[in-house]
């Protein structure tokens, strides 16, 4: 059963730096800390409302009580900008990480990403500096998995074992290099269709063990 209740839901735009950034903030009744979760490539219909960004941002919210934020990357929906091949894309993930964790400084703090959003948290984590790193569907056939992690993040990468955009092997074999957690949702596919709940299963047991329930 969920840690706590969500208290509120809320519709906001933050700076960013091409211009406002459309965005969710999740409070829950008493938050202990903060997550962010980047949605997937604009291109292929990614959003902040995405299903698998979604799921994670209400399991950070509601099971560890974080107060989780979403947004809309540059040029999607009501987001100021347009598609800047994730490289400011990547700036748009540090500017909302500054601004959340200004908000909310004390506590864990957790980046998050699915797909296009989780090669932009990889890049961004070096300045962001996480607690915790959650990769969700990296997509390292089409896009190479770079970034400086910090030494104190702790990283958990889960993949759906049928990922059309990842090879397994290769996927675990990256993770295993730098000493991650990885993690596999059997038969699952890249935005894990019919597998939701079981995803949200392998990430809440994963991040338990770095994270507080409350």
């Amino acid at each position: 059963m969920p840690a706590s209740t969500t208290r509120s839901l809320s519709s906001l735009e933050i700076p960013g730096p091409a211009g406002p950034l459309e965005a969710l903030l999740r409070a829950p009744a008493a938050p202990a800390g903060a997550a962010l979760v980047a949605h997937p490539h604009p291109g292929h219909g990614g959003t902040m409302h995405t299903k698998i960004v979604h799921r994670a941002a209400r399991l950070l919210s509601q099971r560890f009580s974080l107060e989780a934020l979403r947004f809309n990357f540059r040029g999607v929906g009501a987001s100021a900008g347009t598609y800047d091949g994730g490289v400011g894309e990547t700036e748009d993930l540090v500017a909302a990480a500054e601004w959340l964790r200004a908000r909310r400084p004390d506590g864990p703090f957790v980046l998050a990403g699915f797909s296009f959003g989780s090669l932009c948290a990889l890049k961004a984590a070096e300045r962001v500096s996480p607690d915790v790193l959650l990769l969700i569907g990296v997509p390292i056939d089409s896009g190479e998995a770079v970034g400086v992690v910090p030494r104190a993040t702790r990283v958990v990468w889960i993949q759906g074992g049928n990922d059309e955009f990842s090879t397994q092997e290769r996927a675990r074999e990256i993770a295993a290099a730098r000493g991650w957690t990885f993690l596999v949702v059997p038969g699952a596919n890249h935005v894990f269709s019919g597998r939701l709940a079981e995803f949200e299963s392998v990430a809440g047991d994963a991040l338990a063990a770095w994270l507080p329930r409350t």
